[in-house]
Order: C-alpha cells, then sequence, then structure tokens
C-alpha cells in the first residue's frame, strides 16, 4: 500500500487545490485509490477510484470491475493507518503554509536564495528517509516535479548541493548555508 500525501486540483470538478492523504493499493487487475482530506474527523475515505493497474493483464481488466474486487477494498485498514497520518498532516499542512508564505517573498525567479531554500527542504526529506523527495516538494511548493528536477540539477551546477549517482540525496554545501542564513525560510522544518 502506498501512502501519500495530496494537495491538488487534479481531482474531478475540484477547482480549488485540495490537501488531504491518499492511499494507492493493487487489487488484481484494478489500482484502487482511496483519498481523505485532512479536516476528516472520521479518518474514513471521502473518495474511492478504481481504474485498471498500468501493469494489469488487459483481458482481465476487460471483464471489468466485479463485486470480488469490490469486497477486497478494506476501508477499515484505510482508517486505521490513516487516522494517525492525517493528524500529522493537518499539523505539517501549517508549517507547510508558512513556508509558502515565505518562499513567495523570496525575490522572483531562480536566484541563488531560492534555490538554496529548495535544496535544504530537498536534503530534509531526504535525510528523514522520504521516498520520493520530488513529490514531497511538489507538494510543499505547488511546482510540477519535472520543474523541481531541473531546480535541483540548477543548484547542483551553481554549488548549492552536492551530488549522489544514481540516486535522491546530496547535501547543503557552504554555499548554500551562508545563502540561507540571510533568509527567513532557512527554519522551516519539516512536518
Amino acid at each position: 500500500m502506498l501512502l501519500r500525501m495530496t494537495n491538488t486540483n487534479d481531482h474531478e470538478g475540484s477547482a480549488t487545490p485540495r490537501a488531504g492523504v491518499e492511499s494507492v493499493q493493487r487489487i488484481g487487475a484494478w489500482k484502487v485509490t482511496m483519498w481523505m482530506p485532512l479536516d476528516s474527523t472520521s479518518g474514513n475515505p471521502r473518495e474511492i477510484r478504481i481504474e485498471p493497474h498500468e501493469e494489469a493483464d488487459q483481458q482481465e481488466a476487460a471483464r471489468g470491475i466485479t463485486s470480488t474486487i469490490l469486497r477486497q477494498i478494506d476501508t477499515a485498514a484505510f482508517a486505521e493507518e490513516m487516522g494517525p497520518l492525517a493528524k500529522l498532516a493537518r499539523t505539517g499542512q501549517r508549517e507547510v503554509e508558512k513556508f509558502r508564505r515565505e518562499l513567495a517573498g523570496l525575490p522572483k525567479g531562480v536566484t541563488d536564495e531560492y534555490l538554496a531554500v529548495i535544496s535544504a527542504l530537498y536534503v530534509r526529506f531526504v535525510n528523514s528517509g522520504r521516498t520520493a523527495p520530488a513529490q514531497d516538494l511538489e507538494a510543499w511548493t505547488q511546482t510540477k516535479q519535472a520543474t523541481l528536477k531541473g531546480h535541483l540539477r540548477a543548484a547542483r551546477q551553481r554549488g548549492f548541493l552536492t551530488k549522489v549517482e544514481g540516486k535522491a540525496g546530496g547535501q547543503l554545501t557552504d554555499k548554500a548555508i551562508e545563502i540561507l542564513k540571510g533568509t527567513s525560510v532557512s527554519n522551516v522544518r519539516l512536518p
């Protein structure tokens, strides 16, 4: 089961970004995504989306969603896992909002200050064991992962972030640490 915090507006019918937590699991040929908003008090999913899994046998998927598949969706396990995560995420959401305000206060563009801040947040995600730091950066900054990966590449080229071959990671350089001392964003903590 894959768990992640979301802050997107890619859900159908949603005009504004919605913060929440979701779980993705595979049941046979199907990808089942359960989503719950951060303000949920029950811990139960508010939405369940079922679609063919990317690696599914096409013949199996062509048979459609059966009652057997529906009975295998474990909303109780979702509630058990998501309840504490949602509480943590709600607390973290305040920190995310604070970070976004401070990030917006930086000079516009891909400046040294911006790259140092993004690098610091990236390193914090990696060091805390996050498995998808670029995805976490996307949630925090509301910037697409592809763009952020380019920004991290620029941070490495400008000497703010060291490189690790073949995997996520790196360390802040002394140059980045000096720039961070002059910004108000340097004290942002992870949820």
